[in-house]
């Protein structure tokens, strides 16, 4: 029985290499140089690897896709646009594909086609949280504050079961409770977003407008002064002292709110030099 498992897997391998026609294998060694070049930020020679990979396999999915992601990176999005559509019609089964031609519809504020790629994307490979997060930020971008929330919910759920969830989607589902007037819900998320990133400026930003909204002014202007603090991130150094502004005046610090609008008329005017 052994020996007869055996030989049908040589069979198997067998037929599998001998479908591997020499460009295509040609490619794949060119994508996965292509690849390593990408993880070491040497873009210029990543795409001179894509270009010869491409060159041998014109429906080479993985290096459509790494070449629409760096293409995304440069703002070419024309280039990104055509990449995908030849990926998603070289194999519809990819839902890396699918995902990518999602987001990109996405940047483009084409709703209808972002969902459509989305939820293709999400049916693919259900396990992978990022279909779920862009999901729920395309229905918020459609007004659709019940579906963001649950397809918001679901990301984290995914994430947690996958290690731990990322701060960009503890802050959509904070955000989301947020508008939904579930401040208790937004509150627990956070303070799990501030155990797990307690050095993320935005995780403090948004904990901050989350404890004005509650009417804690003084523990917003905790929040806001920590986040400050912190290097910049999705958040400005403006966005901050805005929020300031306003946590101070509404806990009586008057000194203090105008030391930050002072803060803000200088930073606005050294930008309008």
């Amino acid at each position: 029985m052994k020996q007869a498992l055996l030989a049908s897997l040589a069979f198997l391998l067998a037929g599998a290499a001998a479908a591997q026609t020499p460009a295509a294998m040609r490619a794949m060694q060119a994508y996965a140089r292509a690849n390593r070049l990408f993880e070491q930020n040497q873009l210029p020679q990543s795409l001179a690897a894509l270009e010869e990979a491409l060159a041998a396999d014109p429906n080479n999915v993985p290096a459509l896709t790494l070449k629409a992601k760096i293409a995304m990176g440069a703002n070419r999005f024309d280039v990104a646009g055509e990449c995908l559509e030849r990926a998603v019609a070289a194999d519809p089964s990819s839902w890396y594909a699918r995902f990518l031609y999602g987001f990109w519809y996405y940047l483009r504020d084409d709703w209808s086609r972002a969902l459509a790629e989305l939820n293709a994307a999400h049916k693919l490979n259900p396990r992978d949280a990022r279909s779920p997060l862009y999901l729920a930020l395309t229905y918020e971008r459609l007004g659709d504050l019940q579906k963001a929330i649950a397809f918001s919910d679901e990301a984290v759920r995914l994430e947690e079961a996958a290690g731990k969830p990322g701060a960009n989607s503890l802050l959509t589902s904070a955000r989301l409770l947020q508008q939904a007037g579930r401040l208790a819900d937004c509150g627990k998320v956070l303070n799990r977003a501030l155990e797990l990133y307690p050095n993320s400026r935005d995780v403090h930003y948004e904990n901050g407008r989350l404890l004005l909204k509650k009417g804690d002014a003084r523990g917003a202007a905790a929040a806001g002064e920590e986040a400050l603090r912190m290097p910049p991130e999705d958040v400005t150094d403006l966005q901050v002292r805005y929020l300031l502004v306003r946590a101070y005046e509404r806990a009586g610090e008057d000194r203090l709110a105008a030391q930050q609008a002072a803060a803000i008329r200088a930073a606005e005017a050294a930008a309008g030099r």
